[in-house]
């Protein structure tokens, strides 16, 4: 068990002012015939109990109610909360508002699936987040993470993203969700919701790891960890299984 520092403020619950235009955005990205779905169903291992840490509307934890007999889902966000709580589902999800650095193991007991897409970069250092999530996975039991990158090449490791950058990765990202779903409409929606001031002012306040960057903090914090880039483009992904 790793020795718990104390837990920060949460973070403040942009998605609150983003729900409907994120929930568009994520049922996309995420829905059933996208490669994220695909390659996430992929990496499910067996077992009783997932989390789902970041749920948003909760479109990942109606597919993991297909396969797991308790599912837990938490967010900041109450908004994105109650968009999912009006999903049904094959067992009821426990839709908790809370942050996921909350979450302890003597509290919450331990889960053979600790899952989190697009959700981990928003919670604060790695070399602080990733322990906790590591303390939530039961023996046997994996976790699994999608999050944003950013290319190595930019020249910028830290601090705020220029707004050239900023720019290219809402049109790099509209772009997808129009070769994923060929809906226009979704792709302008997508756009929309990353050029709203409440999204600029989150992606100021908390930028993505470069992949090299993330490459470095996952393998450090998670011994053994499988790494995938681009699963989509700006997207990558870590698979760890405990001992």
């Amino acid at each position: 068990m790793t020795d718990q520092a104390p837990v920060p403020p949460p973070p403040q619950p942009y998605f609150d002012d983003l729900a409907d235009l994120y929930e568009r955005f994520t049922s996309i990205r995420d829905g059933a015939t996208s490669p994220v779905r695909s390659w996430l169903v992929g990496q499910l291992p067996k077992g009783q109990r997932a989390l789902d840490i970041g749920c948003g509307g909760g479109n990942n934890c109606v597919m993991l109610a297909e396969r797991y007999d308790e599912v837990v889902g938490v967010d900041i966000s109450r908004r994105m909360l109650d968009i999912a709580a009006a999903k049904p589902a094959r067992v009821p999800v426990r839709y908790q508002h809370r942050s996921a650095l909350d979450l302890t193991p003597a509290a919450d007991g331990t889960f053979d699936l600790v899952m989190s897409v697009n959700a981990v970069f928003h919670l604060g250092p790695a070399p602080r987040v990733l322990p906790r999530l590591r303390d939530l996975v039961a023996p046997g039991g994996r976790l699994v993470v999608i999050d944003v990158t950013r290319p190595d090449a930019t020249g910028t490791d830290t601090g705020t993203a220029p707004p050239a950058e900023r720019d290219t990765y809402a049109f790099d990202t509209a772009r997808t969700i129009y070769e994923v779903s060929g809906d226009a409409d979704a792709a302008a929606d997508s756009l929309r919701m990353m050029l709203h001031p409440r999204w600029l002012e989150m992606s100021a306040a908390h930028m993505p790891l470069t992949y090299g960057e993330f490459v470095r903090a996952y393998r450090e914090q998670l011994p053994g960890v499988r790494i995938t880039r681009d699963l989509i483009p700006t997207m990558s992904a870590a698979v760890w299984d405990a001992p």
